[in-house]
């Protein structure tokens, strides 16, 4: 019998690896996709730099490796057992007295080496990706300051002027423009119905020309003078290095463990238990996927992936409960909501 679980365990091992890759599979390439609309948006509002795009590319897929990892535990687990299950392989060790969890042991050794990677992945490497990922879009978004207007937004980046568009083409073609600014103490106030907005970097600045509107001087009295035009072109000269102001702040989410350790803040400690969790989460889901699997007897891998997201969704809802909790009152430890009520999940499946 010994020698059987030994036999078992090689099979389940390879089993298991076959279902964990394709897992990875799948859900790198979902969260690719999520990496290709964000590098989409960078392209629109900015300017194309290849080599800096597929590193935003890479490294936005390679944070993702928080989720894909657990996701792949969680879907490998229940599959595989789910199909012992349909075999009946677990039941003839019921009925040879063997508890078929004993299969699992491997599963949660594995579980634990993922775990490990995890947590050297979330508190060394993870803060490093996010930063670098958050500093490189910023800087190039700001490559092109005509990035800075915004659909439907105030933009007061630009110092002495505030610009409103209420619609904005990728080309820059806008509609219902509002500028206003200052000028020899007086106010200007530009509308347009129709415009275009052009960056020149040979002369630093951002030139709109507009179609169908008025400009309006006034100063805190009364109106001076009103113009009506068919066409204007409005010149905005930009300062010096505009839209660099050096190296952006790090989140929490981005500081190193040191500096977390070195701050006695409620953030910080939420920071602290967030990454633990989100390492120690594969076991967890091995257990509730092992269950489960057992329980569902289906083949469908489409159903597995749906099911495994579907927990997986209800495991980030708890984390952001546990977050609230936490600012709430101020103990950091009710982060760990999630891995408890999941742990009672697995102890009612099995």
């Amino acid at each position: 019998m010994v020698m059987e679980i030994k036999i078992k365990t090689r099979y389940i091992s390879k089993e298991f690896f076959i279902n964990f890759l394709f897992a990875v599979g799948i859900t790198v390439f979902i969260f690719s996709l999520d990496a290709v609309f964000q590098i989409i948006e960078v392209l629109v509002k900015g300017t194309f730099y290849p080599v800096i795009v597929l590193f935003i590319f890479f490294l936005t897929l390679f944070s993702s490796f928080l989720y894909i990892i657990p996701l792949s535990f969680l879907y490998a687990s229940s599959s595989l057992f789910s199909r012992l299950a349909i075999d009946r392989e677990t039941l003839i060790f019921f009925s040879s007295g063997i508890n078929p969890y004993r299969l699992m042991t491997i599963l949660l050794i594995f579980a634990f080496v993922g775990s490990l990677l995890l947590f050297l992945f979330n508190f060394f490497l993870l803060p490093e990706i996010s930063y670098k990922r958050r500093e490189m879009i910023y800087r190039l978004q700001f490559k092109n300051p005509l990035s800075l207007l915004q659909e439907k937004n105030t933009t007061t980046d630009i110092p002495g002027i505030t610009i409103y568009i209420e619609e904005i083409k990728p080309s820059y073609k806008m509609k219902n423009i509002s500028i206003t600014y200052k000028e020899m103490e007086k106010t200007h106030f530009l509308k347009a119905e129709r415009g275009r907005a052009n960056y020149d970097p040979a002369t630093n600045q951002m030139i709109f020309n507009l179609q169908d509107g008025f400009l309006i001087i006034y100063d805190s009295v009364q109106t001076i003078s009103k113009l009506d035009f068919a066409n204007y072109r409005f010149v905005i000269p930009l300062p010096h290095n505009f839209g660099i102001h050096g190296t952006i702040k790090p989140k929490v989410s981005e500081m190193y463990i040191a500096e977390l350790l070195s701050s006695n803040g409620i953030r910080e400690k939420i920071e602290i238990q967030k990454r633990i969790v989100f390492s120690i989460i594969p076991i967890v889901f091995v257990l509730i996927g092992t269950s489960l699997g057992i329980r569902l007897q289906q083949e469908s891998r489409l159903l597995h992936i749906g099911i495994g997201g579907g927990i997986a969704m209800l495991f980030l809802q708890l984390v952001v409960f546990g977050e609230v909790l936490s600012y709430k009152t101020e103990i950091s430890l009710f982060v760990w909501l999630p891995v408890v009520i999941l742990f009672i999940v697995w102890s009612f499946l099995k």
